[in-house]
Protein backbone atom coordinates (compact mmCIF):
# COMPACT_ATOMS: atom_id res chain seq x y z
CA UNK A 1 0.00 0.00 0.00
CA UNK A 2 2.65 2.33 0.77
CA UNK A 3 3.99 2.17 -3.22
CA UNK A 4 0.70 2.84 -4.13
CA UNK A 5 0.48 6.18 -1.74
CA UNK A 6 4.20 7.17 -2.77
CA UNK A 7 2.71 7.27 -6.26
CA UNK A 8 -0.54 8.60 -5.33
CA UNK A 9 -1.86 5.32 -7.28
CA UNK A 10 -0.57 6.62 -10.68
CA UNK A 11 0.49 3.47 -11.74
CA UNK A 12 -2.54 1.79 -10.19
CA UNK A 13 -4.74 4.24 -12.18
CA UNK A 14 -2.69 3.05 -15.51
CA UNK A 15 -3.28 -0.97 -14.36
CA UNK A 16 -6.32 -0.09 -14.43
CA UNK A 17 -6.96 1.54 -17.66
CA UNK A 18 -4.80 -0.64 -19.35
CA UNK A 19 -6.60 -3.88 -18.15
CA UNK A 20 -9.28 -2.36 -19.38
CA UNK A 21 -8.16 -1.35 -23.17
CA UNK A 22 -7.01 -4.55 -23.31
CA UNK A 23 -10.14 -6.56 -22.32
CA UNK A 24 -12.78 -4.30 -25.02
CA UNK A 25 -10.57 -6.16 -27.83
CA UNK A 26 -11.33 -3.03 -29.43
CA UNK A 27 -9.29 -1.97 -32.41
CA UNK A 28 -6.28 0.44 -31.34
CA UNK A 29 -7.51 3.70 -31.55
CA UNK A 30 -11.14 2.89 -29.26
CA UNK A 31 -8.78 0.96 -27.26
CA UNK A 32 -6.51 4.55 -26.74
CA UNK A 33 -9.94 6.06 -25.63
CA UNK A 34 -10.91 3.78 -23.78
CA UNK A 35 -7.21 4.00 -21.42
CA UNK A 36 -8.23 8.03 -21.64
CA UNK A 37 -11.55 7.29 -20.18
CA UNK A 38 -11.54 7.92 -16.34
CA UNK A 39 -14.10 5.52 -15.56
CA UNK A 40 -12.96 2.14 -14.13
CA UNK A 41 -14.38 -0.87 -15.75
CA UNK A 42 -14.69 -3.98 -14.15
CA UNK A 43 -11.54 -5.87 -15.83
CA UNK A 44 -9.50 -2.97 -14.42
CA UNK A 45 -10.83 -3.07 -11.08
CA UNK A 46 -10.49 -6.50 -10.85
CA UNK A 47 -6.63 -6.36 -11.72
CA UNK A 48 -6.09 -3.80 -9.03
CA UNK A 49 -7.77 -5.55 -6.73
CA UNK A 50 -5.50 -9.12 -7.61
CA UNK A 51 -2.21 -6.65 -7.58
CA UNK A 52 -3.01 -5.50 -4.11
CA UNK A 53 -4.00 -8.85 -2.98
CA UNK A 54 -0.95 -10.31 -3.87
CA UNK A 55 1.79 -8.10 -3.54
CA UNK A 56 0.20 -8.17 0.35
CA UNK A 57 0.54 -11.99 0.69
CA UNK A 58 4.13 -11.87 -0.90
CA UNK A 59 4.70 -8.98 1.60
CA UNK A 60 3.51 -11.10 4.51
CA UNK A 61 5.56 -14.21 2.89
CA UNK A 62 8.52 -11.81 3.31
CA UNK A 63 7.87 -10.30 6.59
CA UNK A 64 7.55 -14.09 8.05
CA UNK A 65 11.14 -15.37 7.09
CA UNK A 66 12.88 -11.41 7.67
CA UNK A 67 13.19 -11.25 3.50
CA UNK A 68 13.64 -7.40 3.98
CA UNK A 69 16.22 -7.46 1.01
CA UNK A 70 13.16 -8.01 -1.51
CA UNK A 71 11.51 -4.87 0.10
CA UNK A 72 14.26 -2.76 -1.15
CA UNK A 73 15.19 -4.28 -4.46
CA UNK A 74 12.17 -4.93 -5.78
CA UNK A 75 10.64 -1.50 -6.13
CA UNK A 76 13.98 -0.77 -7.84
CA UNK A 77 13.77 -3.53 -10.28
CA UNK A 78 10.40 -3.17 -11.35
CA UNK A 79 11.57 0.43 -11.86
CA UNK A 80 14.56 -0.71 -13.85
CA UNK A 81 11.87 -2.43 -16.31
CA UNK A 82 10.05 0.65 -16.81
CA UNK A 83 12.98 2.48 -17.79
CA UNK A 84 14.03 -0.68 -20.09
CA UNK A 85 10.25 -0.69 -21.24
CA UNK A 86 10.08 3.45 -22.03
CA UNK A 87 13.68 2.72 -23.87
CA UNK A 88 12.49 -0.27 -26.48
CA UNK A 89 9.42 1.91 -27.31
CA UNK A 90 7.42 4.40 -28.92
CA UNK A 91 4.63 6.85 -27.78
CA UNK A 92 1.23 5.21 -29.16
CA UNK A 93 -0.85 8.59 -29.27
CA UNK A 94 -0.33 11.56 -31.67
CA UNK A 95 -0.31 14.11 -29.37
CA UNK A 96 1.76 14.59 -25.94
CA UNK A 97 0.45 12.68 -23.05
CA UNK A 98 2.33 11.83 -18.93
CA UNK A 99 3.95 8.89 -20.99
CA UNK A 100 5.43 10.34 -24.09
CA UNK A 101 8.77 12.23 -22.15
CA UNK A 102 9.95 8.72 -21.63
CA UNK A 103 9.56 6.58 -24.62
CA UNK A 104 12.45 6.17 -26.43
CA UNK A 105 13.94 9.56 -25.19
CA UNK A 106 16.62 7.95 -22.70
CA UNK A 107 19.79 8.37 -23.88
CA UNK A 108 22.14 5.35 -23.94
CA UNK A 109 24.20 6.74 -21.40
CA UNK A 110 20.91 6.95 -19.33
CA UNK A 111 20.52 3.45 -19.97
CA UNK A 112 23.38 1.64 -19.03
CA UNK A 113 23.59 4.03 -15.78
CA UNK A 114 19.91 2.32 -14.87
CA UNK A 115 20.85 -1.17 -15.69
CA UNK A 116 24.60 -0.99 -14.03
CA UNK A 117 23.28 -0.05 -10.99
CA UNK A 118 20.33 -2.04 -11.03
CA UNK A 119 22.36 -5.17 -11.44
CA UNK A 120 24.91 -3.73 -8.68
CA UNK A 121 21.71 -3.68 -6.06
CA UNK A 122 21.08 -6.97 -7.37
CA UNK A 123 24.43 -8.39 -6.42
CA UNK A 124 24.45 -6.67 -3.30
CA UNK A 125 20.96 -7.43 -1.89
CA UNK A 126 20.68 -10.90 -3.08
CA UNK A 127 23.62 -12.22 -4.73
CA UNK A 128 22.67 -14.74 -7.91
CA UNK A 129 19.16 -14.68 -6.64
CA UNK A 130 18.94 -10.86 -7.67
CA UNK A 131 20.95 -11.38 -11.16
CA UNK A 132 18.03 -13.66 -11.66
CA UNK A 133 15.27 -11.29 -10.86
CA UNK A 134 17.30 -8.41 -12.46
CA UNK A 135 17.25 -10.74 -16.08
CA UNK A 136 13.58 -11.55 -15.57
CA UNK A 137 12.80 -7.52 -15.23
CA UNK A 138 14.97 -7.31 -18.10
CA UNK A 139 13.03 -10.14 -20.07
CA UNK A 140 9.63 -8.78 -18.60
CA UNK A 141 10.29 -5.75 -20.65
CA UNK A 142 11.23 -6.64 -23.92
CA UNK A 143 7.90 -9.15 -23.75
CA UNK A 144 5.81 -5.93 -22.77
CA UNK A 145 7.63 -3.97 -25.65
CA UNK A 146 6.51 -6.26 -28.11
CA UNK A 147 2.66 -6.57 -26.79
CA UNK A 148 2.29 -2.96 -26.84
CA UNK A 149 3.86 -2.44 -29.85
CA UNK A 150 1.52 -5.25 -31.27
CA UNK A 151 -2.11 -4.05 -29.49
CA UNK A 152 -1.31 -0.34 -29.32
CA UNK A 153 1.23 0.43 -31.60
CA UNK A 154 3.43 1.48 -28.67
CA UNK A 155 3.17 2.41 -25.23
CA UNK A 156 1.35 5.00 -23.40
CA UNK A 157 1.14 6.48 -19.89
CA UNK A 158 -0.95 4.00 -18.77
CA UNK A 159 1.03 1.06 -20.31
CA UNK A 160 3.71 2.57 -18.37
CA UNK A 161 2.16 2.15 -15.21
CA UNK A 162 0.24 -1.40 -15.88
CA UNK A 163 3.70 -2.67 -16.78
CA UNK A 164 5.28 -1.45 -13.34
CA UNK A 165 2.47 -3.01 -10.81
CA UNK A 166 2.74 -5.98 -13.16
CA UNK A 167 6.54 -6.29 -13.19
CA UNK A 168 6.37 -5.35 -8.88
CA UNK A 169 3.95 -8.01 -8.53
CA UNK A 170 5.52 -10.92 -10.08
CA UNK A 171 8.83 -9.81 -8.38
CA UNK A 172 6.82 -10.18 -4.95
CA UNK A 173 5.52 -13.22 -5.82
CA UNK A 174 8.99 -14.75 -7.10
CA UNK A 175 10.65 -13.47 -3.91
CA UNK A 176 8.14 -14.96 -1.73
CA UNK A 177 8.42 -17.90 -3.30
CA UNK A 178 12.02 -18.13 -3.43
CA UNK A 179 12.41 -17.13 0.10
CA UNK A 180 10.09 -20.08 1.38
CA UNK A 181 12.48 -22.40 -0.72
CA UNK A 182 15.64 -21.22 0.78
CA UNK A 183 14.45 -19.99 3.83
Amino acid sequence: MALAFLTRALHLDGLIDTADAIASRAERARALEIMKDSAAGSLGVVAAVSVLLLKAASSVSLCKVSAWQFFILIPCLSRWSLDCLASLSRYARDEEGLGSPFCGRQGRAAIITAALSSIAASWFLLGVTGLYLFAASTILAAVSAAFFRSRFGGVTGDCLGAHLESVETLLFIAGAAISSWTG
